[in-house]
């Protein structure tokens, strides 16, 4: 049986074109059929989420003053904004909603603020935001001048927010009451000048990737207290240029990470809590997703593309090799499968 797949593409376009895209796939299609739609005009909604219960996406205003906004998602995909606060900093760029559905979280990078956005009822942004200020630096003094707020993400047990800083070469884990972070976070350091962008978790592990450094670090997680341990480093990518590492995501016993600079898509597999990279592939690949199903089909984009590339895997080889179909869209920034 065919099933339709709809894909929500946030997109940072110079022009009217900027806004939320989406497209559609019934498996078993060519993806050489799907076409991207313009759904919402928006400034530069480089980051989506959507509410775990309610029918609302919700994008970043990615800007110096920046703002998040709520969007009704009707029956047919159709997209009604229900509001728009202040994001509590300069610069969104990454949005975490809890699994409650009462709060989403923001990362601002511009100034490393933590946002924490009350939502109502029925999943509307409300004008009631927390703010989180930190500071510090870094030894890489054109990116690490001050703190920079990049990803968020909830510990593998829930009881933590965890926030990557860039800036301060940290990871800020506030404790969560009842979704609400508290005021003081608990602070992991990871080694000068390794820039945490993104991580992402498996049982006791986290794996951070380091955009300055072009590592991924692998830390063992201690719930009880809130902070990690590194275990490992390893390289991203082998391969010739800058290795800027910009997301990673785990699919399986697979890391897969975005590298700038290089500009492949790397692939690296976890040894008992050690990272040992097996491939990569051409392409910017600034964020990426993996969405759940048997036969997976990771996409990514990049400020530069005007296309969304979307490839399958071939899963007879360990590394990323596979067929590559392009998807139409103007300044791809953020893929958010459903």
């Amino acid at each position: 049986m065919n099933t339709l797949r709809q894909f929500w593409i946030g997109t940072k376009a110079q022009d009217n074109s900027s806004g939320i895209w989406r497209f559609q796939r019934e498996s078993g299609s060519s993806w050489s059929e799907v076409t991207a739609k313009l759904m919402a005009v928006a400034p530069m909604p480089t980051f989506l989420a959507v509410h775990p219960h309610a029918e609302r996406l919700y994008a970043v205003g990615e800007g110096k003053r920046g703002g998040v906004a709520s969007y009704d998602v009707g029956t047919d995909c159709t997209l009604h904004r229900t509001g728009t606060v202040a994001s509590g900093g300069q610069g969104p760029c990454h949005l975490l909603v809890h699994p409650q559905g009462h709060w989403v979280y923001v990362a601002n990078y511009g100034d490393g603020t933590l946002g924490a956005i009350e939502l109502t009822e029925a999943g509307n942004v409300d004008e009631h935001v927390r703010t989180y200020t930190h500071s510090g630096s870094g030894p890489v003094a054109d990116r690490q001048e001050r703190s920079h707020a990049h990803f968020c993400a909830l510990s593998p047990g829930g009881d933590w927010l965890i926030v990557t800083d860039l800036g301060t070469d940290e990871l800020r884990a506030y404790p969560l009451d009842d979704g609400l972070p508290e005021d003081e976070p608990v602070l992991t350091q990871l080694p000068a000048g390794f820039g945490p962008r993104h991580l992402a978790m498996a049982g006791e592990h986290v794996y951070v990737a380091g955009e300055l450094s072009g590592e991924v670090a692998t830390l063992a997680w201690d719930e009880g207290t809130g902070q990690g341990e590194v275990l490992h480093q390893e390289p991203a990518s082998v391969a010739e240029g800058l290795h800027q590492l910009s997301h990673i995501e785990r699919a399986g016993d697979r890391l897969f990470v975005g590298v700038r600079g290089a500009d492949t898509l790397a692939t690296l597999g976890d040894r008992r809590g050690r990272c040992q990279h097996y491939a990569a592939r051409r392409g910017r690949h600034r964020r990426l997703a993996a969405p759940p199903q048997r036969r997976r089909r990771r996409c990514a984009g990049g400020r530069r593309e005007r296309r969304r590339r979307c490839r399958a895997p071939d899963r007879r080889r360990a590394g990323t090799r596979g067929d590559t179909e392009e998807i139409a869209v103007p300044g791809p920034m953020c893929v958010l499968p459903m």
